[in-house]
């Protein structure tokens, strides 16, 4: 059977100004919510300064050469006297024009020139976490905070191992700026017993040998909330439980996982590690450079181990947008299994390609 068709020409003419009126109403609506296109320079020049390619505009400002996640440049500093006189804190066009939306991105921010360490460190270890790592654990850090009566921008945070500070510009830039990353021997202060004042222990460690060990037996200790950064295969190590201790009695003291459901990448500061100089011997095996980050690299799948938090927080964790939350190790996804979990097997794991899809959903189980 046919079913009459009404087309506008046959609509009243009340309606159709009712219809116009409302098209016209979301436009305005539409006007005022949009974010400006940000203006670029018309010419940009590239300048080569230490290795690292940079863009010089006409007016001054120098731009790195990789744009951020939004495809816009990242201002890094201002051209003066044939040398870059850096930014207090690098700006992209497209933050410079959406900033007022109070949205938490990822920040861009330059990193300063490494000085030597107060302490001995393998060079395998000078990697620091993502921007968008720790976006994805304000939510953790707004409910230790409101269960100290503090606001955010109070919440006194500790990491304990430094590389160039960037976990302090990166908390700042999602309003955390009490954060304590200081250029000193964590082991040392821990001997001494004289610790810096905290309301959360939050950091990515060392991944070479004692150092996840040696965190894990302080966090399980200190009865502070702690979150860590650590690679897939910490859970299966012999030493997991065992420097937790009593941490494994209950389903409510045991340890909860955030997972990605993309693979992590770290950044390693330019001239931390002289393996990725120029002519270095891995300067070709890792990611590209940003000026604002370092030397991208992934070296190992890895999530936020979570601790310390008790049953009265726990029961007010969400999961993060773009992470998996697992309340035990039983209930990670497949795609951040330890390669030494025997349950990847059984999934399927030897064959996926978990290099930069690692959620549950990007796996299917193996026929």
């Amino acid at each position: 059977f046919n079913v009459p068709y009404a087309s506008s020409s046959s609509m009243p003419d009340g309606k159709k100004r009712e219809k116009r009126k409302a098209k016209r109403a979301a436009k305005r609506r539409l006007k005022e919510v949009a974010v400006p296109e940000p203006e670029e320079p018309a010419e940009l020049q590239g300048v080569v300064l230490g290795g690292e390619l940079l863009l010089r505009a006409a007016d001054g400002t120098v731009y790195a050469s990789e744009r951020d996640d939004r495809g816009a440049l990242v201002a890094v500093g201002r051209w003066e006297a044939g040398a870059v006189v850096p930014l207090p804190e690098a700006v992209s066009s497209s933050e410079a024009a959406g900033g007022a939306t109070g949205e938490a991105r990822p920040p861009s921010v330059p990193h300063p020139v490494p000085q030597p360490l107060a302490f001995s460190a393998a060079e395998d270890d000078h990697c620091e976490t993502a921007p968008e790592a720790y976006a994805h654990i304000v939510s953790l850090l707004r409910l230790v905070a409101r269960k100290r009566g503090v606001p955010p921008e109070e919440l006194r945070i500790w990491d304990p191992y430094y590389c160039n500070g960037a976990v302090a510009r990166h908390l700042a830039a999602l309003g955390f700026p009490h954060v304590h990353n200081a250029n000193e021997d964590f082991y040392a202060r821990l001997d001494s017993g004289d610790l810096p004042e905290h309301d959360v222990l939050l950091t990515n460690p060392p991944y070479t040998h004692p150092h996840p060990e040696r965190l894990l037996a302080h966090c399980a200790a200190s009865g502070t909330p702690w979150l860590a950064l650590m690679p897939n295969w910490v859970y299966t190590k012999d030493y997991y439980w065992a420097a937790l201790g009593r941490s494994h009695g209950t389903a409510d003291t045991q340890p909860f996982y955030i997972a990605p459901r993309k693979r992590y990448n770290y950044w390693t500061p330019r001239g931390r590690r002289s393996d990725l100089t120029s002519g270095g011997a891995k300067a070709k095996t890792h990611g590209h450079t940003n000026a604002a980050l370092g030397i991208r690299t992934s070296p190992f799948v890895s999530f936020w181990y979570c601790g310390g938090f008790g049953p009265a927080l726990r029961k007010r964790v969400t999961p993060p947008e773009g992470c998996e939350l697992c309340w035990s190790t039983e209930e990670l996804p497949p795609g951040v299994l330890s390669e030494s979990d025997p349950r990847r097997k059984v999934w399927g794991g030897g064959g996926a390609d978990t290099r930069n899809v690692i959620g549950g959903r990007s796996l299917g189980r193996s026929k």
